[in-house]
């Protein structure tokens, strides 16, 4: 498509394009960590949230591999119960879970 016949759509193109890159969420603030140990394994449940939204994920760690496995757009405590129970789940088995409070942003 030859956008110079067509400024508006370029203008509109560019529009769109910054809002994506706006719209990403920053996922530098750690809410809230477990460490979670057996006698064999070491595991760890992150919980990130973002600067500018509500968005929040967690991210499970297992064998050195991480893994986002669950996230939420509208509220940070859908991902901190996720959290919290999944280091219950992981307790209740033959894990010991400590929970690191780490909480860099208190906007729910």
């Amino acid at each position: 498509m030859n956008l110079s016949h067509r400024p508006g759509t370029a203008i509109i193109l560019c529009i769109v394009l910054a809002d994506a890159t706006h719209a990403q969420d920053d996922w530098s603030n750690t809410r809230d960590s477990f460490i979670c140990r057996s006698s064999t394994e070491v595991r760890e449940i992150k919980t990130y949230v973002s600067e500018n939204t509500l968005s929040c994920r967690v991210d499970y760690i297992k064998n050195g591999t991480t893994q986002t496995i669950w996230s939420s757009r509208t509220g940070r405590s859908y991902c901190d119960g996720k959290a919290s129970n999944l280091a219950a789940r992981l307790g209740a088995g033959n894990f010991s879970c400590k929970p690191l409070h780490l909480r860099g942003s208190e906007k729910d």
